[in-house]
């Protein structure tokens, strides 16, 4: 989870120095804005992967533990409502960066909707912004989940 954390404070900022350099026109680490945009998604993916991919393997962990009779069924209930919250959002996210940057391309190539990229960005990273704030509420409720599971009595007499 600090893992998770991490990558995506840094999500933040590349993506914040993107659109800034889109805006200003400035290099970032001797990287022009179509270059750095390349860095910035291939790191965005993965974190979003990232994340996902806690949500799925800590989920299915709570539900072997609800099968081995160490919680309620009423936190399985609670895991699933919590992945219909997170998911979407995510999906999103990712949808809306990744037609930022592949509406760069038009950009780049001096197509006549280039105005519209600037708009797009101002959407995708404040709904980044609105999906952190979810990934936060989440990563709290699947750790309280977590707690609110029994101890394993065979493990504890090892």
């Amino acid at each position: 989870m600090i893992a998770c954390y991490l990558l995506m404070f840094i999500n933040f900022i590349n993506l914040l120095m993107t659109g800034l350099a889109g805006y200003f026109q400035f290099d970032i680490i001797g990287a022009n804005h179509v270059r750095f945009a390349l860095f910035m998604i291939l790191i965005f993916i993965i974190t979003e992967t990232v994340v996902m991919y806690f949500f799925i393997s800590t989920g299915k962990g709570i539900k072997l533990a609800i099968e081995k009779g160490l919680g309620d069924m009423a936190l399985w209930d609670r895991e699933k409502q919590l992945k219909m919250k997170v998911f979407p959002q995510l999906m999103l996210t990712l949808f809306l960066v990744g037609t930022v940057f592949v509406h760069g391309g038009a950009v780049d190539n001096k197509m006549e909707s280039a105005w519209l990229h600037g708009p797009f960005f101002i959407i995708a990273f404040g709904h980044h912004i609105w999906s952190l704030i979810i990934k936060n509420n989440a990563f709290k409720e699947q750790i309280a989940i977590i707690s609110e599971l029994k101890p394993d009595p065979e493990q504890e007499s090892k």
